[in-house]
């Protein structure tokens, strides 16, 4: 059924304008519901002080001692709401928006099942934006909270359903690609918006800035999204699949070869829902085989999510507290924040050819960009006991940044190909959600354990993470074998 579906979607246009033109847009919205999570470190940034007469930025440490305070940021939360020296306040603003993000990363995995991804983006991309809203207008630190959290949950169950009907929309040869672009807009996020916090020196106009394109982008899906063919055809309803990827045809221009082309007989299996069997272990013709029970019931899958879930929680941890020590590295606070997202954006892009390399692909690619982070916190480490210098420090940052972009987009596209269409958002949705699961915690421990955590994770990251890789080349020398 896949490869009928693959050359239906090629006669439909492929990657033709529909295709770009909802990548457009789901790079904006991607892009846009990426605000709160870059802008941690920014929200968060300590004002300056006197301190044994001379100016630097306030630390707990600090805190204890007499200072005055010589210049506060008005575009952060930190002193807006006057929690400086509060690291519970200050962890919570992270622990409570990642907390949101696996709670929506749950709900997405279960929702699915009911509603269509162009659903999906639509209400949770403008309930994203109602409680980005309300923080602005409520003067209460806990109320912000839980707007925060509820923030985080609208976009955990926006960023993956624009992701998974983005990268289902267009040819598999594209895929990689496509999904690696969808993730830049995560980078650029900061980029665009770092300065312009210090300029317009209030972060509620950021929000109203961003909410404005959160909001052009969710009315713009409206008129020319259309859902998924193929979460259609697992879902047994071919002639909505069909009709799909009609109005996709006729939208670039393809209707006449794709009506032609649904005339073979080829596809006649396909448009009368014979199905077949989509992996060993499981088929879509046994409906008791689509639920939770299927990540565990069958062996191959059970193989995939656990070890999915290790590397994801590990990894995701591991990522928040680099984000968010970003507030605590050498040198300029603004630059280093732009310099290594850039880095990031170098990083999407080039990932996505790089899997599309055949003598690559997904799995060495991932175990080199885990070599990669090895190899650059290795690096941070030396160079920060030694006092190099803040340049040397950056580089190394930058090569850890590069790296672990490269491992999450391996993630969003190898995971999501290696589930059975029928069960893969609920696989993937729960990946995700085990992974934020342990990210929500990394602002309040990072806060109080300082960068001895970052160690700590590390080194536990590795020799999981080890394991996890050298237990895949087994399992598929042992697929081969067999």
């Amino acid at each position: 059924m896949d490869e009928q579906l693959e050359k239906l979607i090629n006669q439909s246009g492929g990657a033709g304008r529909y295709q770009i033109i909802i990548l457009i847009i789901g790079f904006w919205i991607w892009n846009s519901l990426s605000l709160i999570q870059t802008s941690i470190s920014i929200l968060e940034r300590m004002p300056e002080v006197n301190y044994k007469n001379e100016t630097t930025d306030l630390t707990y440490d600090i805190c204890e001692e007499e200072y005055t305070i010589v210049k506060k940021y008005d575009f952060t939360w930190i002193s807006d709401m006057g929690i400086e020296c509060d690291k519970a306040k200050v962890g919570y603003i992270g622990t409570f928006f990642y907390s949101g993000m696996t709670v929506g990363n749950f709900l997405f995995s279960i929702i699915n099942k009911y509603l269509m991804h162009k659903q999906i983006i639509i209400i949770f991309t403008f309930s994203y934006v109602v409680f980005l809203f309300l923080t602005t207008v409520v003067d209460n630190f806990y109320f912000r909270l839980i707007c925060l959290l509820l923030v985080g949950i609208s976009q955990g169950m926006a960023n993956p359903s624009t992701l998974t009907i983005v990268s289902e929309s267009v040819s598999s040869k594209r895929r990689s690609l496509f999904a690696s672009l969808i993730n830049v807009g995560y980078s650029t996020c900061p980029i665009m918006y770092t300065y312009i916090y210090v300029y317009l020196e209030k972060w509620k106009y950021v929000f109203w800035l961003q909410n404005i394109i959160a909001v052009i982008c969710g009315v713009l899906y409206i008129i020319i999204l259309k859902n998924s063919a193929r979460n259609f055809f697992s879902k047994k309803k071919p002639e909505e699949g069909i009709e799909v990827l009609r109005k996709i045809a006729s939208f670039n221009g393809k209707l006449e070869e794709f009506e032609e082309a649904i005339k073979d007989k080829e596809y006649d299996s396909l448009l009368k829902n014979e199905q077949q069997e989509d992996d060993k272990n499981i088929t879509v013709n046994d409906n008791k085989k689509l639920g939770y029970s299927a990540l565990i019931k069958y062996p191959s899958i059970r193989y995939k999510f656990i070890i999915f879930s290790v590397m994801w929680m590990f990894m995701t941890f591991l990522t928040n507290a680099i984000v968010i020590n970003t507030k605590k590295m050498k040198g300029d606070f603004y630059i280093n924040i732009i310099s290594l997202f850039i880095v990031e954006i170098f990083a999407g892009v080039l990932v996505g050819f790089i899997i599309n390399i055949p003598s690559f692909g997904r799995k060495k690619s991932l175990i080199t960009f885990y070599i990669g982070v090895t190899f650059g916190f290795v690096l941070y480490i030396l160079f920060d006991k030694l006092e190099v210098g803040s340049i040397a420090s950056l580089i190394a940052m930058g090569l850890i940044r590069f790296c672990c972009t490269g491992v999450f987009t391996s993630y969003y596209i190898y995971f999501m190909e290696s589930y059975p269409t029928q069960i893969r958002a609920l696989g993937f949705g729960l990946n995700q959600t085990l992974g934020n699961l342990a990210g929500s915690i990394s602002p309040i421990i990072i806060e109080f354990f300082n960068e001895i955590i970052l160690y700590i994770s590390f080194a536990v990251f590795v020799i999981i993470d080890i394991i996890n890789i050298i237990t895949i080349i087994i399992n598929i020398m042992s697929i081969v074998i067999n």
